[in-house]
């Protein structure tokens, strides 16, 4: 039988050996302990070591014990000791009995932290084999309860017919993350073919003799005026009609001149016009719709990372299936997992749908407005 722990479960499980370790003491006096009142006499500067106080107390033996502590308490206290051994004995307050171990704990939960985020890099677990008492780490390793779970998945629908610019709005409601949005949307409409990005040489400044190949965006095969889209994409489409092609830091400026340096009219008139119309919001806000909508797309994408060498290797076409099934909003996938998946399914073509290939292969052609 192997156990594997993930990043987060073995940093959990590390802060709670650490507690344990530090509270032990503390659990076994609280069963075995007996309780009494002492006297706290506090030390004067010339007789005062590492502590500042001296507790006095009468155990059980009707013999009298003392031992020294730091703290801001005087006169009578309640003490607790071990009956077997009473000079084992602390004051039995907050500040001496519970807040001292909590600091030890979270100190020492800082290096553990650090070594526990080191050991395991994202998406790494660690493989505890019990039967061979051996450890290791890699990447999540695939099981019944995994391939329950992908195929769950594969037979859900969304909810919703989400939108990228939806879903980036549901994960971020905020005007400042409003480029964002413009980025997935402009990738949204180069996959269906509403814009195209053509490689031409230029001078790329005065002094340079050589020309470079700069990517320029103009309006694609598939567009028209009388197109089905949204008001955004409509919005987002207006500035190319003027200009046979743009590069991307003119397609910047023209939104800028628009919208201003921070696009805040565009959120302004055009983005929360539309999600103020729309089911998944309410008052500008996700709703609990809207929470599920994302709490799907988020649950489909994190199962990828977490899967992402089974799932390319083993399980090629349903990942193609899951992707197609997410309206596009596998543009959330991190760049570097979504590289690998693309070009696995480039090597594979001939296994892949013409269609979802072509979606996946134009997917992440680094379009942004950055």
């Amino acid at each position: 039988m192997t156990i594997q722990i993930g990043r987060l479960k073995l940093f959990i499980i590390s802060v709670i050996l650490l507690f344990s370790f530090f509270f032990s003491p503390n659990i076994h006096m609280m069963i075995i302990g007996e309780k009494t009142e002492g006297t706290v006499f506090k030390l004067s500067a010339f007789t005062a070591g590492e502590h500042n106080s001296r507790v006095n107390f009468v155990a059980l033996d009707h013999k009298e014990y003392k031992f020294e502590v730091n703290s801001n308490v005087k006169g009578t206290a309640k003490v607790i000791y071990d009956p077997e051994n009473p000079e084992d004995a602390y004051l039995f307050n907050f500040m001496n009995f519970v807040l001292e171990k909590i600091i030890f704990s979270l100190l020492a939960a800082i290096p553990s932290t650090i070594f526990v985020f080191f050991f395991l890099k994202k998406n790494q677990y660690l493989f505890i084999d019990l039967k061979r008492f051996k450890i290791s780490k890699g990447l999540k390793r695939w099981t019944a309860t995994d391939e329950e779970a992908f195929n769950h998945l594969l037979n859900s629908q969304l909810s919703y017919s989400v939108q990228p610019f939806e879903y980036a709005y549901l994960h971020y409601h905020d005007s400042k993350f409003t480029h964002i949005l413009i980025n997935v949307t402009l990738q949204k409409l180069f996959i269906d073919k509403q814009i195209e990005i053509t490689n031409k040489l230029v001078q790329v400044n005065k002094t340079d003799d050589k020309q470079k190949p700069r990517p320029f965006v103009s309006l694609g095969v598939n567009y028209s005026p009388n197109n089905s889209l949204t008001t955004i994409e409509k919005e987002l489409l207006s500035i190319f009609e003027h200009s046979e092609s743009l590069r991307l830091h003119e397609i910047r400026l023209k939104l800028q001149q628009k919208f201003g340096p921070e696009f805040n009219k565009f959120h302004l008139e055009i983005v929360k016009p539309f999600i103020d119309q729309s089911s998944l919001f309410t008052l500008g806000k996700p709703n609990e719709f809207g929470k599920k909508v994302h709490s799907e797309i988020a649950s489909r994408i994190s199962f990828i990372e977490k899967h992402l060498d089974d799932l390319i290797h083993e399980h090629l076409i349903d990942l193609s299936k899951l992707l197609n099934l997410m309206n596009e909003c596998w543009l959330f996938i991190p760049i570097e997992t979504f590289d690998k998946i693309k070009n696995e399914m480039i090597q594979r073509k001939e296994e892949i749908p013409t269609e979802i290939l072509h979606k996946i292969g134009s997917g992440y052609t680094r379009i942004s407005i950055n």
